[in-house]
């Protein structure tokens, strides 16, 4: 049995492609970075939180976070339209990091590991920001935007995989388990 510890409806898309018979479950972490904590340090706490709240002897379980770094600062989920706004404000017209933590508990094995791709935003005017925080979209996505969906009509990936991008990096995933 493997468990994917996640709300995601784009991680539990992408993870069906690997493993059909999967369990998705929701995690209750607290995803608040530690003061002094380092980005890959956080990612690969959070995610072994998400995945070790679900694992037992004989289970495969799998836990994920996804954040966005922007000039050395961490950018999470917005709380608001506003802030949605103001991310994506920030972003237009440059590059920023994209990194996904996933932590894989399966026996005695726990492997840990941070992805990363590059993302490069076209310069939007306010009227195109608003126009994109208006369809929601951004909810409960790390800065904001979910660029499998329509956001991919103003940003790409430079370096990189996309499914790091969207919180779940198959490709190695899908060679560790």
């Amino acid at each position: 049995m493997i468990i994917l510890a996640t709300q995601s409806k784009a991680r539990r898309k992408l993870f069906k492609k690997c493993k059909r018979n999967a369990i998705f479950k929701v995690s209750h972490v607290d995803e608040t970075i530690l003061l002094g904590e380092d980005v890959y340090n956080y990612l690969v706490r959070v995610s072994f939180l998400k995945a070790s709240e679900f694992f037992k002897n004989g289970v495969v379980s799998i836990g994920a976070d996804t954040v966005v770094l922007f000039e050395n600062r961490v950018i999470g989920k917005p709380k608001s339209e506003r802030d949605a706004f103001e991310i994506l404000k920030m972003l237009s017209g440059n590059y920023h990091a994209c990194l996904t933590g996933v932590t894989v508990l399966n026996g005695e094995r726990c492997i840990s590991f941070v992805e990363k791709a590059m993302v490069f935003v076209k310069k939007l005017t306010d009227r195109e920001i608003w126009e994109y925080v208006k369809t929601e979209e951004y909810k409960g996505r790390a800065a904001g935007y979910a660029i499998q969906g329509r956001a991919s009509s103003f940003m790409r990936v430079v370096r990189g995989d996309i499914t790091t991008v969207i919180g779940l990096p198959m490709k190695r995933l899908c060679r560790i388990i």
